[in-house]
């Protein structure tokens, strides 16, 4: 950090860029810069998105299959550890069979070859369902994240034809070099989801008070309308129903929608971002893409004024 002023201005605060950036900032910036994606990711994000439809048609359960929304946290990653993990062992038994050629050996690597794109169609279509949601660098990172790990799958299925065709040294390499690929396919999508929060639950620092705190008077809130409160520094959403009155986080535990902006209808807040739909009496999930529930206050009058206190998760 650095102190700049012009001439006859108080000095203000100023950020200044490190001189040698960290290879995450490089990398990063590097794949975000490719407006070229925009090309290909604009008309395949549309028919996804035509594809799954709106919250209650019936391609829309798909669409939260693949999001785990039934699962209680994304499905996608859970899915990436099984093509990295057998693909790891046809590697190690690529090896062993280079210094045998064991038959058995080479069974059991043609094995966990099958397994490895058995897995990685499982997360090529999960992780395109999350990436239909995405917008700006983050389209971007993902979709090439996704281009990369297309290459993968192809070379994986390419080398297993090699294999079985009696090409196995050929097999291998073709196998090796999309094994290195990985690496960086990886880290790309360790970026996105530790750097950029997608697909990890928006609202889970979340504190709240363990007391009740007021929030508003009873006479400002307009019945059957979405209002936005603070409760100690927490957002939360109201809604007034007769002498009932809801309250739940005002931020869509998804991608950090604001659900006080959202719609409301038959006992359910719909996210203006991305459709996940909450009741706002218990907070839990209607439909996705969200795969987390959202925070629930329990609610009190005092002296005319609503007080809430945070209460656990849905």
């Amino acid at each position: 950090m650095s102190i700049e002023a012009l001439p006859g201005e108080q000095k203000s605060w100023t950020e200044t860029p490190p001189a040698n950036p960290p290879l995450r900032h490089v990398i990063g910036v590097f794949v975000e810069s490719q407006t070229w994606l925009d090309k290909l990711a604009n008309p395949v994000q549309n028919w996804l998105l035509n594809l799954f439809g709106q919250p209650g048609q019936p391609n829309r359960k798909v669409k939260d299959m693949l999001n785990g929304t039934w699962l209680g946290h994304a499905l996608h990653p859970v899915l990436t550890d099984i093509p990295i993990g057998a693909w790891t062992t046809t590697m190690v038994l690529d090896l062993a069979w280079l210094g045998t050629e064991d038959e058995g050996v080479a069974k059991g690597s043609d094995i966990s070859m099958i397994l490895g794109i058995a897995g990685a169609t499982g997360a090529a279509v999960t992780g395109l369902a999350d990436w239909s949601d995405q917008i700006d660098t983050d389209r971007r990172v993902g979709a090439m994240h996704g281009l990369l790990n297309t290459g993968i799958l192809l070379s994986n299925i390419a080398s297993l034809v090699l294999r079985l065709t009696g090409r196995r040294r050929a097999g291998i390499v073709t196998s090796a070099a999309g094994y290195a690929v990985t690496l960086l396919s990886a880290y790309l999508g360790g970026e996105l989801s530790f750097a950029k929060g997608i697909g990890v639950n928006h609202v889970a620092f979340e504190g709240g008070s363990d007391d009740y705190v007021p929030v508003m008077r009873l006479e400002e809130l307009v019945d059957g309308k979405l209002t936005r409160v603070e409760a100690s520094g927490i957002p939360a959403v109201l809604l007034k129903q007769g002498t009932t009155i809801y309250a739940i986080g005002a931020t869509c535990p998804h991608m950090g929608g604001p659900l006080d902006e959202g719609t409301y209808e038959n006992g359910v807040v719909t996210c203006p971002w991305h459709g996940s739909c909450f009741r706002m009496s218990d907070g839990s999930i209607v439909n996705g893409p969200t795969a987390y529930a959202a925070p629930t206050f329990a609610v009190r009058v005092r002296d005319g004024q609503i007080e809430l206190r945070r209460l656990d998760h849905a």
